[in-house]
């Protein structure tokens, strides 16, 4: 008697680790890089990994084999999959805790913070997220948003049924300009949280599956108002180059008008120029910034999952990893 692999439970490291791709590849399909954030609508799927042709091509060992290895984003060598019977694109399974409660919805929450500190909300936001009362098993508060260091997936799970009530009272005022911003948020926000939630179901029919999708649909649509929470290092290094010469852009300009200035035009002069400087920043960090990661990208083979295994509660690594902490407690 000879067992098959069903199925592997692992952190997205370790799978790229493990089937020897590049860093940002999908474990299930040949999504390119650069298309990781877009929505992959169910019937326009890229092409799944082929991990057969992979061992041939290392097997060949020729430099045509090694380039073509290459492009696919996979590194030659021996893998510990090579020699078990089974699909190696199957083995990995949608996992609730690594791709969305300290994955998604972490990725959320910076976000968030980014848009109330942005839009001056920040102290209200924290005022209202220690307001949240103790309701039913929801754990008290002792700590405001800010002050909370580190998240568990437990903690993500119980903040995503409070998350959009506190986001929307946090919101509400503001100019007409940041209201059709901050209605975004809330849609964006509502969608990602929907389709968290109905993956979470036990068991599906057509109608639950059709929700996930239409909610992972409108995420899509509205994610582009958190892309400034996107910028990473490289694009803030630009954006505060392109400041310090702008900054020195106006010194430059104040110096030379400045005889010809009445205290009025220069107070004008001075809102123009803190608004174009501001927008030119922005500017600057949109173009730098996008949603290129790999766990916003492993939703869209959600449904599919769900199809071909059944409800994905069972393969969480929530289970293993709470026995994990109880062995190491016990020693």
């Amino acid at each position: 008697m000879f067992f098959a692999d069903a199925a592997l439970l692992a952190e997205c490291p370790e799978y790229r680790d493990l089937h020897q791709l590049d860093q940002h590849i999908c474990f299930w399909c040949e999504c390119p890089k650069n298309k990781l954030g877009d929505y992959v609508p169910p019937d326009k799927h890229h092409p799944r990994q082929d991990h057969n042709l992979y061992r041939t091509l290392a097997d060949a060992n020729t430099k045509v084999a090694k380039a073509e290895l290459s492009s696919r984003h996979v590194h030659q060598g021996f893998t510990m999959f090579q020699h078990i019977p089974c699909i190696v694109s199957d083995l990995p399974k949608p996992d609730h805790l690594h791709t969305m409660q300290i994955g998604m919805l972490d990725h959320l929450q910076k976000w968030i913070f980014h848009i109330m500190k942005t839009n001056e909300r920040l102290d209200k936001y924290n005022a209202i997220w220690l307001s949240m009362p103790a309701y039913h098993d929801l754990t008290p508060k002792t700590k405001s948003y800010e002050e909370v260091s580190h998240w568990n997936g437990k903690e993500m799970k119980e903040m995503s049924r409070y998350l959009l009530g506190v986001v929307t009272q946090s919101l509400r005022g503001g100019s007409h300009a940041q209201h059709l911003i901050f209605n975004r948020v809330i849609q964006c926000i509502r969608a990602l949280l929907k389709f968290y939630i109905f993956a979470r179901y036990k068991c599906h029919d057509d109608a639950t599956l059709s929700n996930i999708e239409d909610a992972l649909c409108c995420f899509h649509a509205f994610k582009d108002v958190f892309v400034l929470g996107r910028a990473g290092k490289n694009a803030k290094a630009k954006a505060n180059a392109l400041k310090a010469e702008l900054v020195k852009k106006r010194k430059v300009d104040k110096e030379t008008n400045a005889e010809s200035s009445t205290p009025s035009k220069k107070w004008r002069e001075m809102n123009s120029w803190r608004d174009y400087i501001s927008h030119e920043i922005d500017v600057s960090k949109e173009l730098d910034a996008d949603f290129n990661f790999l766990k916003i990208h492993l939703m869209s083979h959600w449904v599919e999952q769900i199809h071909r295994y059944g409800a994905l509660p069972q393969y969480s690594a929530e289970r293993h990893e709470q026995a994990h902490r109880t062995n190491l407690k016990d020693g």
